[in-house]
């Protein structure tokens, strides 16, 4: 399963590129800009582990908002854009190659683990939350945007430069995933828990208020827990 999934975001990372850099042009780079200052005025630490950074966006966003920012994706392919974008804003930031299962670092290393539509795509999701937690400091917090895509069947709708064949591929993918036959972030509360994660709070509204979107407007819930 692992290996369908790097192909796919491998196939997917020109057009990702060119959706992430048209953003920069729009207001929502300058509201979540300012949502990460916030996070980062209410942060001891400035060191943050993105996972499944894909052509690095909120990597480089961060940066800006004054973290010291690890990104890693699973796609080689998204892992080179990402360095590209990085070199032509002149941000610093540290991109490796890595499966969400299995970080490749020390325990206790990181203030925040952020990440955002990244987890509805993962095999085992209570092994990466584990990670997640084995890598966070004490009291460092991990924030998850994330959406139940569960009963979702995507579409070209709102992904026209997506690649011929690649959402049959990403529809057939979700299919087979354990997270996709649960209701979400109820699931992901109980994965939380259970990998030691305290202090667990869903703003079902998060991403739609940060970007200063209507309330009906469909967004992501935010999940925020911290390490006991």
């Amino acid at each position: 399963m692992i290996d369908r999934i790097t192909a796919y975001w491998n196939d997917r990372s020109t057009s990702w590129r060119k959706e992430r850099d048209e953003a920069w042009s729009r207001p929502e780079t300058e509201r979540w800009l300012a949502f990460f200052k916030s996070i980062r005025s209410q942060t001891a630490g400035n060191k943050v582990l993105e996972v499944g950074t894909a052509t690095g966006y909120f990597a480089n966003i961060m940066t800006l908002a004054d973290f010291e920012v690890t990104a890693v994706d699973l796609s080689p392919q998204m892992i080179e854009y990402a360095k590209l974008v990085s070199q032509e804003l002149e941000v610093s930031v540290h991109y490796r190659v890595m499966d969400a299962q299995e970080l490749q670092f020390e325990a206790n290393t990181f203030d925040l683990v952020f990440t955002r539509l990244m987890t509805w795509t993962i095999p085992d999701l209570e092994q990466c939350y584990r990670e997640m937690e084995r890598v966070l400091k004490p009291g460092g917090k991990l924030i998850n945007l994330d959406a139940d895509f569960g009963k979702t069947v995507f579409s070209t709708d709102r992904h026209d430069e997506c690649p011929s064949g690649a959402i049959d591929q990403i529809n057939d993918i979700k299919s087979a995933l354990d997270i996709s036959a649960h209701q979400r972030p109820a699931k992901d509360v109980e994965l939380l828990e259970a990998v030691g994660f305290g202090s667990i709070e869903v703003d079902m509204d998060a991403q739609n208020r940060i970007l200063e979107l209507p309330v009906e407007t469909e967004g992501l819930f935010m999940l925020e827990a911290i390490k006991k």
